[in-house]
């Protein structure tokens, strides 16, 4: 039987325990997470949870727990990270506009998981909804994807908390290649970056 460490919930011969600092931010992490990627071991919202205690993850086939994500998130208040028609790039936002927010909600999944969580929840088109023009390319290596630009759950909050408050995520990259270091899959499941 494998065992588990009691913090990070990662198997004990890959523990990361050592390699997480916190990230203080005035944010409202909440990452919107599809129940199929909540078991994915190489997820990173999990991680986000270790560096920022104050974080949430909401599975999308909770029906209460959405309810009341519903009722919290607020166009004046919350930002949505997700690229989308409507969605304007971060970057080119007025800072007093950034400021406003308190509330920061992500999408954890694949890019289809991703917009069908959105179609079944049409209240997050009312959020105001933004996308990044000027990320920093993905050191993520255990996770492939055919999209050139896109980022791990844990990169996009990252950086989406550096563009709306000046605060150190270093934290973030460091618990992101602390996975990935300790990562026991095949090296052919790893992309090159």
């Amino acid at each position: 039987m494998r065992l588990y460490c009691q913090k990070c919930r990662y198997p004990e011969t890959t523990c990361i325990c050592a390699h997480i600092n916190t990230v203080d931010t005035l944010l409202n992490i909440i990452i919107l997470q599809h129940e199929k990627e909540a078991y994915h071991a190489k997820n990173t919202a999990r991680l986000i949870s270790l560096c920022i205690p104050t974080s949430r993850i909401v599975l999308t086939n909770d029906v209460q727990a959405m309810q009341h994500l519903e009722k919290e998130c607020s166009f004046e208040h919350t930002a949505l990270i997700y690229p989308s028609d409507k969605s304007m790039p971060i970057e080119n936002t007025a800072h007093t506009r950034l400021h406003q927010f308190s509330t920061l909600l992500l999408i954890d999944g694949s890019w289809k998981q991703a917009f069908g969580m959105v179609k079944q929840n049409p209240w997050l088109t009312t959020l105001p909804a933004f996308h990044f023009t000027a990320a920093p390319a993905s050191n993520y290596a255990i996770r492939h994807t055919k999209l050139e630009h896109a980022l791990s759950t844990l990169e996009a909050t990252a950086y989406a908390i550096s563009c709306l408050e000046k605060t150190d995520v270093s934290a973030l990259h460091k618990a992101q290649c602390a996975l990935q270091k300790h990562w026991q899959g095949p090296k052919s499941h790893r992309r090159q970056i």
